[in-house]
């Protein structure tokens, strides 16, 4: 999907990118079901012995919509528009059945949460609403809005599962706007004072839900009180995309050469992350190992992915232009 700068009706701003004190559970509320997509244990197992996957063997990865490690694994699953696609010990995996068209998806400590469209010959709703899985999308779980809403933006914190919502058109809960939510049922508007006018995305921090990042074309803003205010904490220039860690965040600068900024969150201390020794299209989605912070992925707007596991001083691509680099 392509990124733009644009503004949304009836708030201060349109998210065009997607990804705590209280540190809860998320607990649906008795309508919730857990849709069985394939037999099985829902217990996880090795990729190789999975029945879901199977060795990816078409090589070409495109129409992403976000990338992470869901539940705290050294695996990296990308989001495509035809299903979701995992990377492991220089390995490609691709989802047999159960190819759904992950919108606004985010990983996090038990797996990923995500929003989007049914895959062909699914009988899950249109558009599958707000929904959960713990084990790689064997089974989902409905937290609500099915047949409705298509959340193409969302940002749920890795360990506290905080769920910040972008609702682009009036729901049964929801106006348009931005949503804060501690359990996916119950859901309060976000008020986002001292955002500029043309945003990019929306990013929350891991473990504690007050703090909220939103990307734009005039820099990064942060918030520590879940949105009421905002302060830019970068230099005017156009970020992409960001990812939080514990006490630091990594953003993407656009269309420039030295992109990729570690800054600290206490002091606002910068350090530029090498970058690899190519000409390089913007970044659009970017995630870091969080078993090792020094295992950075991105991906760019010309469907490239490159992964350094040492911060930056070496890289390797993962995949030139939507084709996987063979090893």
């Amino acid at each position: 999907m392509k990124k733009k700068w644009i503004s949304i009706l009836g708030t201060s701003v349109l998210l065009i990118s997607a990804g705590c004190q209280n540190d809860k559970e998320i607990t649906p509320d008795n309508n919730s079901e857990v849709v069985e997509v394939q037999e099985g244990d829902t217990e996880l197992i090795s990729l190789e012995e999975s029945s879901l996957y199977e060795e990816f063997e078409s090589k070409q990865i495109d129409h992403v919509h976000g990338i992470g490690y869901p539940g705290n694994r050294n695996e990296l699953l990308i989001a495509t528009h035809n299903g979701p696609i995992i990377y492991q010990n220089n390995s490609w995996y691709e989802a047999t059945t159960n190819n759904n068209d992950y919108m606004g998806f985010t990983a996090v400590s038990d797996g990923f949460y995500s929003s989007g469209h049914p895959g062909e010959g699914s009988d899950l709703p249109n558009p599958l609403g707000l929904i959960k899985s713990s084990d790689r999308g064997n089974t989902l779980e409905e937290l609500g809005f099915q047949g409705e809403s298509d959340f193409h933006f969302l940002a749920v914190g890795y360990n506290t599962h905080a769920i910040y919502a972008v609702n682009q058109q009036k729901n049964s809960k929801m106006d348009v706007g931005v949503y804060y939510s501690e359990n996916a049922k119950d859901w309060e508007r976000v008020q986002l004072n001292g955002t500029p006018d043309k945003v990019a995305g929306i990013f929350t921090h891991p473990s504690d839900s007050n703090v909220l990042a939103i990307t734009s074309p005039t820099g990064l803003y942060v918030s520590s009180d879940q949105g009421k205010s905002f302060n830019r904490v970068t230099e005017e220039v156009g970020i992409s995309t960001m990812v939080f860690l514990e006490d630091k965040l990594l953003y993407a600068k656009q269309d420039t050469n030295k992109q990729l900024v570690l800054q600290d969150l206490s002091n606002g201390e910068q350090k530029e992350i090498s970058m690899p020794n190519e000409e390089l299209k913007t970044i659009d989605y970017i995630t870091v190992n969080p078993q090792n912070e020094q295992e950075i992925v991105f991906h760019t707007k010309e469907e490239s992915i490159y992964q350094t596991t040492d911060s930056g001083e070496t890289w390797e691509t993962l995949v030139k232009q939507g084709k996987v680099v063979k090893k």
